[in-house]
């Protein structure tokens, strides 16, 4: 199966971005592959099937879903009319500042993270189809998108990323709007509990609190607090602490000339009393004599 590379795409790596207009054509089929960077598709028209971590979906108009790194899929193309999609290729550090800012985005959160997580269960179907007017709106942003990325003109680079944010932000707006409408019951209290334990993964140097977490699966705190420690054993913020250190052994590790609070702080810690004392509760010796034990007696 075929993995596609930044190099192929990306043509300044101070700009690891690029936006298509691709037909599927009717009939075609396009092999499994995948990809090292992030893909948000949006279909404009048709009805392609898309196979994604083993489960298969019939595509429409309006569908925009984002698949993350190492995901392998496939399209099967209709037998009677091509599918047009746009295809956004981009890296997380091509909008690395404003991601701190989107993340404190619920609705941001649920739409970028949560949900291409939660495609592993098999009744959630993890596409967000847009109403016909919102559907319209992202569309034009996307050819103008497009346009700018085709012609590069002067300050396209600025025009792509201010156009993509706020295409970002109206998708986050409209996944949370439109899912008022939908069904909760098709995603189980264990797939949403898995999904955070996923998002706590990657995103523990940030500052994650029960409330917003409880309100991204739509749960009260209590309630989410309770499944949470069934599900890990553990509460949130102790499955949170117990990430940091692990990732923080690990660069105590890899850099021996790299201070501790460096360490701290890479892993999320802005306090270096605090993790030198949440470092020895988990590893039972604080983060120097851990290095000091690992490099002189292996």
């Amino acid at each position: 199966m075929t993995t596609y590379t930044r190099e192929s795409y990306f043509q300044d790596d101070r700009f690891p971005f690029y936006i298509d207009l691709c037909t599927i054509h009717k009939g075609n089929q396009i092999a499994s592959h995948t990809h090292d960077f992030i893909e948000l598709v949006f279909v404009v028209e048709g009805n392609a099937e898309h196979e994604v971590s083993g489960h298969h979906y019939k595509l429409a108009a309006g569908d925009v879903f984002v698949l993350e790194p190492n995901v392998y899929h496939s399209y099967l193309a209709s037998q009677d009319e091509d599918t047009l999609v746009y295809n956004v290729l981009f890296e997380a550090a091509f909008l690395e500042k404003e991601l701190e800012v989107l993340q404190q985005l619920p609705s941001f959160i649920n739409f970028f993270y949560l949900a291409p997580f939660l495609r592993k269960s098999q009744s959630f179907v993890p596409y967000h189809p847009l109403q016909a007017g919102q559907m319209l709106h992202i569309q034009s942003h996307l050819q103008m998108i497009n346009d700018e990325f085709q012609h590069k003109r002067e300050g396209y680079q600025l025009l792509i990323k201010t156009r993509f944010i706020e295409c970002l932000v109206w998708l986050s707006r409209y996944q949370q709007e439109n899912r008022k409408h939908a069904k909760r019951e098709e995603i189980s209290d264990i797939a949403w509990i898995e999904s955070i334990r996923n998002f706590v993964e990657q995103h523990y140097q940030q500052p994650l609190t029960l409330k917003q977490l409880s309100r991204l699966c739509g749960m009260s705190v209590s309630s989410f607090t309770a499944k949470f420690k069934e599900a890990t054993g553990m509460s949130l913020l102790d499955y949170k602490h117990t990430v940091q250190i692990r990732h923080a052994s690990e660069l105590l590790l890899a850099d021996t000339s790299k201070k501790v609070l460096q360490v701290a702080l890479e892993t999320g810690f802005n306090d270096l009393s605090f993790f030198n004392k949440t470092f020895r509760k988990h590893m039972g010796v604080t983060p120097r004599d851990y290095r000091v034990q690992k490099v002189h007696h292996p």
